[in-house]
């Protein structure tokens, strides 16, 4: 009867479980690191350990989520569906954009940077030993199944039900962004060690997660090109850095300014092209 049930919720219902679920389970499991950066506990070896565990099991909240409604609506079958997505690696040409889009611009971001502002080209450990670049890159590619199942092959699926492609990527990417908040307020994150402001951050979220719909939307809904995004996001920052990672100043964000600015011509060459719709060409 609750299955039945399930599977008459519309798409509304649907994404304020998925919401809630992703939100009360990731924040509950950053809650300990939290208390510990702001002193409300005594930091015990066993608690500040019961928080190096849970600040990490945090981050699949959103693919937990998805997985729990889609096997309570659909069961088996559902969640085979959804993980056949992940393995849908036939995306012929949109390889391209999927994997050069972001490392070109974050290139160029920075060449602009050196040419207009006098700054200097990042001389990472990674660039100097590229041959670790690959090993990362996949490691970070399966780490993403702890989100992309829900944000991409959960949240994104019924939010274009009853919004446009553009819409539903903002509204999900903002969606991202407010999600890491505990990240901003605990330590141990980058984005609480190294100070990043909350609205380059935001921003930048949005507009990948424009990127990410219209890779997605024309790769016959594939998750490949989120779990490859997604990697390429996190393993920017440990070859094409856009802050000077310095825990006691807060950073130069002029690159990252720049890395926005281009990401933002490139989701409005994307829209005038594609269409705000469906972001795909009829």
């Amino acid at each position: 009867m609750r299955t039945m049930a399930a599977k008459h919720e519309s798409s509304y219902q649907q994404l304020w479980r998925f919401f809630a679920l992703t939100f009360l389970f990731s924040w509950l499991m950053w809650l300990p690191s939290v208390m510990i950066s702001y002193g409300w506990v005594s930091a015990g070896k066993t608690f500040i350990a019961i928080a190096n565990v849970t600040k990490w099991v945090a981050g699949m909240g959103p693919s937990l989520a998805a997985l729990y409604l889609i096997a309570r609506r659909d069961g088996k079958t559902g969640v085979r569906a959804l993980l056949n997505r992940v393995i849908s690696l036939r995306l012929g040409y949109w390889y391209i954009p999927t994997v050069l889009l972001l490392p070109v611009l974050l290139v160029v971001a920075h060449l602009l940077n050196m040419r207009l502002l006098g700054g200097p080209f990042p001389k990472s450990g990674l660039l100097l030993e590229p041959w670790w670049i690959p090993v990362l890159f996949v490691m970070f590619v399966v780490m993403q199944l702890a989100e992309e199942l829900g944000w991409r092959g959960y949240a994104l699926d019924r939010l274009q039900q009853g919004w446009s492609a553009l819409f539903a990527s903002i509204v999900l990417g903002s969606a991202w962004a407010i999600w890491h908040i505990p990240m901003f307020l605990a330590n141990g994150f980058g984005q609480h060690d190294y100070h990043l402001p909350f609205g380059q951050f935001w921003l930048t979220l949005v507009l990948m997660s424009v990127i990410m719909t219209w890779l997605q939307n024309n790769t016959n809904n594939s998750l490949a090109p989120a779990l490859i995004v997604h990697a390429c996001i996190n393993l920017s920052g440990e070859v094409l850095p856009l802050i000077e990672k310095n825990r006691d100043i807060r950073g130069n964000y002029a690159v990252w300014v720049l890395a926005n600015v281009l990401l933002f011509f490139a989701v409005m060459i994307i829209v005038g092209f594609w269409g705000y719709r469906k972001l795909v060409r009829s």
